[in-house]
């Protein structure tokens, strides 16, 4: 097969992007045979090549103008010329897979989308659909010609807004990088981020965006008993542009919890592998996750975790986690104490962390899309 693979979007280390370039690579692994192209930006195929140093099994095409090229007035303009150049370079493969949602151009016959959530058409608690927003999606529905997502839940959730899918969906649940697994804590790397070695601590790994619910997960925290809060401290790894990060530390000084709460970015895999082994548990406890990849990377390395009791986290999570209601301060704080409290408890959650981490992984995932790009072709 000829397949030709959107890398025009997140090259960096957001989930999608560690989705695109985890799978392609799974998926030259496991079919050789198959010719892959890169599909990106005039002037990031360097980047985008940096990324898969030894195979030999992908090409590249820099064939699309950045929109950024001109900063932002003329970003709009300059996205409308991918569609064109879309359709005819699309021609030349057996498919095309968009691993980005955002990124889909519809009209094109043999093009696969990978949708990792409807989270852009909720409403802002993300407790009901904004069904203003239904119809760019449902575009994507219509002309797309196999639909990727991450699991049952998103699944059912497509199903139950756009039926007319049905025949064309197909689950593949994503999996986690070889590099987290469980490994003595290197404290000279937590020391290095200004913790002490033998310091505890509650970690988070996400965004800093309103469905992330940090919000109630800082005034969770906040409720803890300041002895407790100087015992366990709170680590958020949260990649956050100077606006939000200016608001973040605001929050943090509002809530009384700048001594004992600490806010990295740009920790590398390397690094965070040792925070995930180190920490007492993760918390995440978002509104709503289609998949979540810092959970499975969390119970790759036996770190138990403190999660929200809905959308795809307690699927993922296939038992192994404390749940919690979101939109409950005290019902986050409560999971807290348990996990503080209890050592056994975390002993339990880490040995059924480990046994669920079994079931995710990138050659999985990459032998399920392959099947998926075989139907389409067949």
């Amino acid at each position: 097969m000829k397949i030709g693979i959107d890398f025009t979007h997140d090259l960096g280390y957001s989930g999608i992007g560690t989705y695109s370039r985890s799978l392609t690579e799974a998926m030259m692994q496991i079919e050789p045979e198959n010719k892959y192209t890169a599909l990106t930006l005039l002037n990031t195929v360097p980047e985008v090549r940096k990324h898969f140093p030894l195979q030999k099994e992908i090409s590249y095409a820099g064939i699309f103008p950045d929109p950024m090229l001109f900063g932002s007035l003329l970003k709009k303009k300059i996205w409308k010329l991918h569609k064109p150049i879309w359709k005819k370079q699309a021609r030349k493969y057996d498919l095309v897979h968009f691993t980005h949602q955002g990124f889909f151009i519809s009209g094109i016959p043999n093009a696969a989308v990978t949708i990792h959530d409807i989270i852009p058409i909720y409403n802002k608690t993300f407790t009901s659909i904004d069904r203003t927003k239904l119809s760019a999606t449902a575009e994507k529905i219509k002309h797309a010609c196999y639909i990727f997502v991450p699991s049952l839940f998103v699944q059912n959730e497509m199903l139950n807004y756009f039926p007319e899918c049905e025949h064309k969906i197909k689950v593949t649940y994503e999996g986690s990088k070889e590099i987290y697994h469980q490994k003595p804590v290197d404290h000279k790397i937590i020391e290095k981020y200004g913790l002490q070695a033998n310091s505890n601590f509650f970690l988070y790994v996400g965004r800093y965006e309103a469905r992330k619910n940090l919000e109630n997960l800082m005034l969770a925290y906040s409720h803890l008993p300041e002895a407790l809060q100087q015992e366990v401290k709170l680590v958020l790894i949260c990649p956050a542009d100077k606006k939000s990060t200016a608001y973040l530390y605001k929050r943090i000084a509002e809530l009384g919890l700048q001594k004992n709460t600490l806010h990295l970015q740009n920790v590398s895999d390397e690094e965070l592998v040792h925070f995930y082994n180190k920490a007492l548990a993760l918390l995440f406890v978002s509104y709503s996750e289609g998949f979540g990849l810092p959970l499975v990377e969390a119970m790759n390395c036996g770190c138990p975790s403190i999660i929200a009791n809905c959308s795809s986290l307690p699927e993922i999570s296939g038992g192994s986690s404390i749940l919690v209601e979101p939109a409950s301060v005290e019902s986050i704080r409560d999971g807290m104490m348990k996990i503080i409290d209890d050592p056994e408890l975390r002993s339990t959650l880490s040995e059924k962390s480990l046994l669920r981490a079994k079931t995710f992984s990138w050659h999985t995932t990459a032998l399920e899309t392959l099947k998926g790009y075989h139907e389409i072709c067949s």
